[in-house]
């Protein structure tokens, strides 16, 4: 029976499949552990939100990102919600010349890393860019230092921008509208 080679073989082959189902089953449950780990970090950080009554967003927590998103149009609620929260602009200090949202404070994203001192831990960040795609690398920079309250403007400044020359321009309107009813009033009364 010991002599048999293809015993040896069918044993061996056994052995071989166990070793490979065994290294299988260790891949998944590294995996598994990233994604508890991955899963409790979400968790604490949305029961610090919660507690705190800070906005959270449901499309970043579908997508299980670090930051929740904000829209242009709820910056003055985000605000409000947050009240000690802090909006840096990321953008270079040149750039911030030509528009730059209430409140907001300038750190340019080169110079970010040299200055986590002074940026609150405990304090929720507006991160703004102009197009949202630095904001984001800068949320997983300031997450990986264990900033925990990141919101990204969505579209960055280039959509506030738009949004702002929008109400600009609807307000003008409505400023010429009124001025045409008066003009066409005090015409007819003459």
């Amino acid at each position: 029976m010991f002599g048999n080679s293809e015993w040896k073989k069918r044993v061996a082959t056994s052995l071989r499949e166990l070793e490979s189902q065994i290294a299988d089953l260790k891949r998944g449950e590294g995996e598994l552990r990233s994604q508890n780990a991955k899963l409790s970090f979400m968790l604490k950080n949305l029961g610090r939100k919660i507690v705190a009554r800070l906005p959270i967003s449901l499309e970043s927590l579908d997508k299980g990102l670090v930051y929740d998103l904000i829209f242009a149009e709820e910056i003055p609620a985000w605000s409000q919600a947050t009240q000690q929260g802090y909006i840096l602009d990321l953008r270079p200090a040149h750039e911030t010349l030509k528009l730059m949202i209430p409140g907001a404070v300038n750190i340019p994203f080169e110079q970010l890393a040299l200055r986590l001192d002074s940026i609150p831990k405990d304090h929720p960040l507006l991160l703004v860019c102009e197009n949202g795609i630095k904001s984001v690398s800068a949320s997983e920079l300031l997450s990986s230092k264990g900033y925990m309250f990141l919101y990204v403007l969505k579209g960055g400044m280039a959509l506030y921008r738009e949004q702002v020359e929008g109400s600009a321009a609807s307000l003008s309107e409505g400023r010429d509208s009124d001025r045409h009813d008066v003009d066409s009033e005090s015409i007819a009364t003459v």
